[in-house]
């Protein structure tokens, strides 16, 4: 950001008006001093730095729409019968997605530079500004305290009728006038500056999580080619191989539900209705853009067909791989981790447990990227993660589950579905399970 030094300064010389000129002099000094710059260049840079952000909109627009395409494909896909030839479109697509994430935050990158260009642009100029007229007044104020040496007799004398006299008295009443007037102006140019700044700085935030976000979109990218050359390692390409590991992780998936149904129900909990917000207080805020529940909570019909104990304790949220995903409410990260490291496909994959100062906690599952640390201080809306589709998941999406803080905790539970494995995870009585909507 460019500042003004005095000598700086000192290039814009302001005539000293004396009383025998009179005061239309020192008026026409005002008027000079707040249109003393040439801004034509400014201007005209500015007005390219405006047309270059009108002109990379439309490309981010374009790309927006490119990728609003890409997820309907995803999504399209998800419904239909789970087959290798689906599942390796999936893949394909949901990479072609990502890099136009990719493309799409280097846009809104180099149009954040170019708006913070012309803030600064626009910073300087208010500055210089507000300098340039600070002099004026200075100088004028200076001008009418030299004049004002001689006595309203000795102007009189000196004026050429009682009508000149008078004309000279009322100049000054205009002159004040006039002061005042440009005081304000000068009050505006501050707070102007002052927004500026402040949007200026808000524009420097933003840069700095899109150039976290673009590293984060770089590593998922590589994480689906990791996956997709791994999936035809396992199958060579043949569907009935594709059958035969879709089946062994049913089954996985099946026997640790019922080892982990077993290990909560052990857990005894009394729970204070009183030590967490009653249903309907819509407490929390919903960790995706644009949410889309998938499946509800509880003893639904799709539970009852996909979970051995016919419940499903939580919801489950349309979130393409890479969605981010963020906190629900301020609070603390309880803790972090990957069942897919200790067993893979049989439960939550990544996920991040929040414990919130209201008495509940949340449960994010089947992340691909966690950008947050155990410990860690989260305000609602915090970037905490990114979805995808580890542990056991069919498809790309975000599990959300809403515990009571009070008898929820994280065990190490060992496993019979991975013999020697033990699971570190979060797990709860059945009583701690609430449902999410009564909460959103």
């Amino acid at each position: 950001m460019k500042h003004f030094s005095g000598s700086t300064m000192r290039s814009h010389s302001f005539p000293i008006c004396s009383a025998s000129i009179g005061f239309a002099c020192i008026l026409a000094t005002v008027a000079l001093s707040l249109h003393i710059n040439d801004a034509s260049a400014q201007t005209s840079h500015a007005d390219e730095l405006r047309q270059s952000i009108s002109d990379r909109q439309s490309e981010i627009q374009k790309l927006e729409d490119e990728i609003a395409g890409y997820q309907k494909e995803i999504d399209s896909l998800g419904g239909e019968k789970k087959t290798l030839q689906n599942a390796i479109k999936m893949l394909d697509i949901t990479r072609s997605k990502l890099n136009k994430d990719i493309q799409l935050t280097e846009k809104k990158i180099a149009q954040t530079n170019t708006n913070i260009a012309l803030l600064s642009q626009q910073i300087d100029d208010k500055e210089q500004r507000i300098e340039v007229s600070k002099s004026a007044i200075s100088q004028i104020i200076r001008s009418i305290d030299a004049s004002s040496q001689s006595s309203l007799v000795e102007m009189l004398l000196s004026a050429n009728s009682l009508s000149g006299f008078l004309q000279e008295t009322d100049e000054l009443s205009r002159f004040q006038e006039n002061i005042n007037d440009n005081l304000k102006t000068l009050s505006r140019y501050k707070d102007e500056l002052d927004q500026t700044k402040n949007t200026y700085e808000s524009q420097k935030k933003d840069l700095s999580q899109l150039s976290g976000r673009l590293g984060d979109q770089k590593t998922l990218a590589d994480q689906e080619r990791k996956e997709q050359t791994s999936l035809l390692g396992q199958t060579q390409q043949k569907e009935s191989n594709y059958k035969t590991l879709l089946d062994q992780k049913m089954a996985r998936k099946k026997q640790f539900e019922l080892e982990i149904s077993d290990f909560e129900a052990q857990l005894k909990a009394e729970i204070d209705p009183n030590s967490y917000p009653p249903p309907g207080t819509k407490v929390l805020s919903f960790p995706v853009v644009q949410p889309f529940i998938t499946q509800k909570f509880g003893k639904t019909v799709d539970a009852k067909r996909l979970y051995v104990s016919g419940t499903h304790n939580g919801i489950d949220l349309r979130a393409g791989v890479g969605t981010p995903i963020m906190a629900a409410a301020d609070g603390a990260v309880v803790g972090t981790g990957d069942t897919d490291k200790t067993c893979r496909w049989a439960s939550y994959g990544k996920w991040i447990l929040i414990r919130h100062q209201n008495g509940l906690s949340t449960l994010y599952g089947h992340l691909s990227l966690i950008k947050v640390a155990s410990g860690q201080s989260v305000s609602r809306g915090d970037l905490i993660g990114y979805s995808g589709q580890t542990g056991y998941a069919t498809g790309p999406h975000l599990h959300f589950t809403v515990l009571v803080s009070s008898a929820a905790s994280i065990d190490d539970i060992p496993s019979k579905s991975c013999p020697g494995a033990i699971f570190h995870m979060p797990a709860a009585p059945p009583n701690a399970y609430l449902d999410p909507e009564a909460y959103l």
